[in-house]
């Protein structure tokens, strides 16, 4: 199956899901006495209208896969959750924080999709996961607490709750996140495609801490719509939609390309605090 042409379309509507995500950050980071510039919301509004137009092309071209039995599936949920995260605003004005993270878990399914479509996905060298608990394991539970702390995060901006428990989970994240990579490396040190999503990961990760706690300390010292305070959050809200991305493509990755180990070797697997 030729998926070339899928993945190039696919990356495209993850790169407008990304812009997508920026201009919402704008929005809502420059609202001076809780008014929303006029010139920023329509720009915001005209992304959202192509990003629902691509998913729905995205969701189209999914469906014509037939030898991918999960793609319909896949690009007709991504098309339901794009429309949903579209009219959240209409629907409920006061779900601000819902829309936020919606707006982040798509970009998340748009990188899996990348992922899944990419020409070289069916091929690869596979490895034997010898770590305990499995790297499956590891990396299903840093998923969840990224997702987690993107939450947190969107209720932070959105002010239902304070930042220090989105700074806490943060240092677990981060931990969790590194650990994980380190692990991949360990396990697949020269894997063409393992050893590069880690190494993203683990990067990602550093630049997301950086700037989040930057953005803290600017907001203690200088007013919320500060233009060093605007730019410093978009781009720490940015990198949480590539830090979330990060971690989809090394969860099915390691789902791809490690097996379980031979029944022999079980006993013989390094743990995590080993």
């Amino acid at each position: 199956m030729e998926t070339s042409g899928l993945h190039r379309y696919s990356l495209a509507a993850a790169a407008f899901t990304l812009l997508l995500v920026i201009t919402g950050a704008v929005v809502t980071s420059n609202q001076p006495g809780g008014h929303i510039p006029a010139a920023e919301q329509w720009f915001h509004q005209m992304v959202a209208g192509v990003v629902v137009l691509l998913t729905a092309g995205l969701a189209w071209r999914l469906s014509r896969v037939a030898d991918r039995p999960a793609f319909p599936k896949l690009g007709w949920s991504a098309l339901g959750l794009v429309v949903v995260q579209a009219v959240l605003p209409m629907l409920a004005p006061g779900a601000a924080t819902l829309h936020a993270v919606l707006a982040q878990v798509f970009f998340g399914v748009t990188a899996a999709i990348t992922v899944v479509t990419a020409p070289g996905w069916c091929a690869g060298e596979m490895v034997d996961d010898r770590m305990r608990p499995p790297l499956r394991t590891l990396a299903n539970i840093t998923l969840g607490m990224v997702l987690v702390q993107i939450i947190l995060g969107a209720s932070v901006r959105h002010k239902v709750i304070g930042a220090l428990s989105h700074i806490g989970f943060a240092v677990l994240v981060a931990l969790a996140a590194m650990v994980l990579g380190m692990c991949v490396l360990n396990q697949a040190p020269q894997h063409r495609t393992l050893r590069p999503a880690a190494i993203n990961l683990m990067v990602m990760t550093g630049i997301q801490v950086f700037l989040g706690f930057g953005a803290f300390i600017m907001k203690l010292m200088m007013a919320d719509t500060a233009t060093g305070v605007v730019v410093v959050t978009v781009a720490h809200v940015t990198t949480a939609a590539l830090t979330l991305g990060a971690t989809v493509t090394l969860t099915l990755r390691i789902q791809r390309y490690f097996r379980a180990a031979a029944p022999e070797e079980a006993s013989a697997r390094p743990s995590v605090a080993s």
